[in-house]
């Protein structure tokens, strides 16, 4: 891990800055966070429903930043492998690592709590298409991991068109998806994962990941990956299921994006799981 006993303090980033003025509601912009939460209904679970999303929200946004420090990690230490024909030193990009992972378990401890909603119906109408299939920064998040697809073409609306979930997604973030493609095309977890593959010995994929198990800084590396396909696969798990749980309370099928959860399942684990073929394979038959 790198070291931090020759760290200094930084100066503001506001040289005008009065850090004596700096309280602790102040310095974390509380009054602000806390009037983010604008209920549409008097329902007392939806309060609830929106806290959570926003809890998982900060977590995405936390973990983007620390997803760029890894990649970028992982490229410097794809590209320095003048000592090594595998990868260079990869602890920075491991320093950060764990804390993507640490992140995705908030949001997996976080989103239970909706099981405990007993009243979806009273406002799930009133949030109209709003809908988790709209969460930029979860998109973000899929395409730096190698997610080669997002949800899309998927929604339809009563008269078989594309929902205005998806459309309007579309309209407000469709030039970010393209330019995040564009940013992350060969440089995402699982680009990285199959260069390393590429690069080590062995006639099967599972020689190639034995080998850089033994690897001193591979090894690290597909530890961390190893976790975040599981983590990332638990999620959409349990966000199915909780769809499966609500959407029975309300007597329908078809989330307010305009999306089956049943289709949305098939497609993800055909198109996208795992980010790393081969890997929790590895795991689950013993090899490690």
């Amino acid at each position: 891990m790198p070291q931090s006993d020759h760290t200094q303090p930084l100066p503001p980033l506001d040289p005008t800055l009065d850090v004596t003025q700096n309280h602790y509601w102040t310095y974390h912009n509380l009054e602000a966070l806390l009037s983010c939460k604008h209920p549409l209904t008097a329902s007392q679970d939806e309060d609830l429903f929106i806290a959570v999303h926003q809890i998982c929200e900060l977590a995405f946004h936390q973990m983007i930043l620390d997803m760029e420090r890894v990649l970028t990690g992982l490229g410097q230490a794809i590209t320095d492998n003048t000592t090594d024909p595998i990868i260079g030193d990869t602890s920075e990009a491991c320093y950060f690592f764990p804390r993507i992972l640490r992140l995705y378990e908030v949001v997996l401890t976080t989103m239970p709590i909706l099981k405990t909603m007993r009243a979806f119906a009273e406002f799930r109408t009133t949030i109209g298409p709003t809908s988790g299939f709209q969460s930029f920064q979860f998109r973000h998040l899929e395409i730096m991991s190698g997610v080669r697809n997002y949800w899309q073409g998927g929604t339809k609306d009563t008269q078989g068109n594309p929902h205005i979930a998806e459309t309007e997604f579309d309209r407000r973030y469709g030039n970010d998806i393209a330019q995040w493609f564009e940013r992350y095309h060969n440089h995402n977890l699982a680009y990285y994962y199959d260069t390393l593959l590429q690069r080590s010995p062995g006639n099967t994929t599972a020689e190639q990941i034995s080998s850089l198990f033994n690897h001193p800084h591979a090894s690290p590396v597909l530890e961390n990956m190893r976790t975040y396909d599981h983590l990332q696969i638990r999620f959409h798990q349990f966000h199915l299921a909780l769809a499966v749980q609500q959407l029975k309370l309300v007597g329908v099928e078809v989330g307010t994006g305009g999306t089956s959860f049943r289709d949305y399942l098939a497609k993800y684990h055909k198109q996208q799981a795992p980010l790393f073929p081969g890997l929790t394979q590895y795991e689950r038959d013993g090899f490690s």
